[in-house]
């Protein structure tokens, strides 16, 4: 969010843009907070009959002796993190990769934890991966303090939205197996009132929240590209001395948590500037089982 921000703020970006908040144009490049993807996520949840989940593991002073028992002796429950597994999906059986990730969470969470649920519960988290809906990141003004103009436009299109509805179903289906029986009570949320296709978007579109991997706004691409911002090296379009080199620069979102790729790009493009390439895999060192094997 803030790459772009930065970009336009100092008078590179799309002339109309930057004009339309009396910010000079010193380097037009149109891309500039065009692009933008990011995983949106639904929260599926049940009630739990079992006093087995967060809501009693720290209900009323345990919260206090989970809080000890961590500082004190870096022990117990106040170390872990409650979303502890998670399954990659396909929403229709055609796909050549999974375009749905599930996190569970051994609560009943809702709008990113800030709502607090005094029950047992527990809840899916899926995410659609692969979204087709690009939003953008603009100027509410010249002010350098002022927060950038951000446009998610989250399920614009209809495949984002399929893709969404069919997680919903298929947690439904996971939670109705018979092995959770002793463990599934009411629905939360939705709630047993969504049930209709229009139902279920409209709740999607009520409720589903990011999941924090914003990319795109600073897109890598070709020489020519009128929509790239930076190169193949991170380099600013027609400019000498200026990268950027963060999740920005990615043309598409990738396939699942944009943490780990985002310290490879800063890792590649620190060696670019170092002037030490990769090397290829035929010529990188072989160290332990690795040269045994070969």
């Amino acid at each position: 969010m803030q790459s772009p921000h930065i970009l336009q703020l100092s008078g590179i970006g799309d002339p109309e843009e930057l004009g339309a908040h009396g910010v000079k144009v010193n380097h037009a490049l149109k891309g500039v907070g065009a692009n933008l993807q990011d995983h949106l996520d639904a929260c599926l949840s049940w009630e739990c009959p079992q006093p087995i989940t967060v809501y009693s593991m720290r209900k009323g002073v345990k919260q206090l002796f989970v809080g000890l028992d961590y500082l004190l002796r870096g022990q117990g429950i106040g170390r872990q993190n409650f979303l502890e597994s998670g399954a990659f999906l396909r929403s229709r059986p055609d796909l050549d990769r999974p375009d749905l990730q599930v996190h569970t969470v051994l609560a009943i969470m809702q709008d990113h934890g800030k709502v607090q649920v005094e029950k047992d519960g527990f809840t899916f988290h899926v995410c659609q991966l692969r979204p087709e809906s690009r939003g953008k990141v603009g100027l509410k003004s010249a002010d350098p303090m002022a927060d950038p103009a951000i446009f998610a436009n989250y399920l614009s299109a209809e495949e984002d939205r399929r893709a969404m509805r069919e997680g919903v179903k298929m947690m439904r289906d996971v939670a109705a197996q018979n092995a959770l029986d002793p463990y599934r009570g009411a629905e939360y949320a939705p709630g047993r009132d969504v049930q209709t296709d229009a139902e279920i978007d409209a709740w999607i579109r009520r409720t589903a929240e990011t999941i924090y991997h914003p990319v795109g706004t600073c897109r890598m691409g070709a020489a020519g590209d009128a929509m790239a911002v930076v190169d193949g090296d991170c380099r600013v379009q027609g400019l000498e001395g200026l990268r950027v080199v963060d999740a920005s620069v990615m043309p598409t979102l990738v396939g699942g948590n944009t943490n780990a790729p985002t310290i490879m790009v800063a890792e590649k493009i620190s060696d670019a500037i170092r002037g030490r390439a990769f090397l290829p895999a035929e010529d990188a060192p072989v160290y332990g089982d690795e040269k045994a094997a070969a």
